[in-house]
């Protein structure tokens, strides 16, 4: 029997998990604009779908990244998979429906940092959804310990 007690592996912050959350919108927001942008282009396709094709780029991306690499929650990953699928699918259905609608309202809205102009609705679509993305990610699909939507383990 080992005497030496060793301490829980130190769990993320809420915090933490948000700022890493934000730092991932920048690798989103690139995701998303590139296969935006040269489908625009290139195609001829209406813009629902050039927004589910680049939409999709990023959900993709972060399907695996997040429930390969960067899984956190003290469910089992089997547990918790049917739910991401879920958000994922959910996420990508809303984001697409509020890129569109952003892309066909068309303001002209732009920002220009140095000779990269910043796609505004883009921005527009992961604020308005940012907030509820973290709460279904975080709280619903990988809860973490003690959350009330934490599914037992059998």
């Amino acid at each position: 029997m080992n005497a030496t007690p060793t301490a829980p592996p130190k769990k993320q912050s809420t915090a933490v998990r948000f700022a890493w959350f934000l730092a991932g919108a920048g690798v989103n927001y690139l995701l998303i604009s590139t296969p935006f942008k040269y489908l625009r282009t290139h195609t001829a396709l209406p813009i629902i779908a050039i927004s589910a094709c680049s939409l999709a780029v990023s959900a993709c991306f972060f399907f695996f990244w997040n429930y390969f690499v960067n899984f956190r929650t003290d469910s089992r990953k089997r547990d918790a998979l049917i739910r991401y699928i879920i958000a994922v699918i959910g996420m990508w259905i809303l984001s697409t429906l509020t890129l569109t609608a952003l892309k066909h309202f068309n303001a002209h809205l732009h920002l220009d940092i140095g000779k990269y102009p910043l796609d505004l609705d883009i921005i527009a679509t992961q604020f308005c959804l940012g907030g509820f993305k973290f709460l279904i990610y975080h709280y619903w699909a990988f809860p973490a310990q003690g959350s009330k939507f934490q599914v037992p383990s059998s």
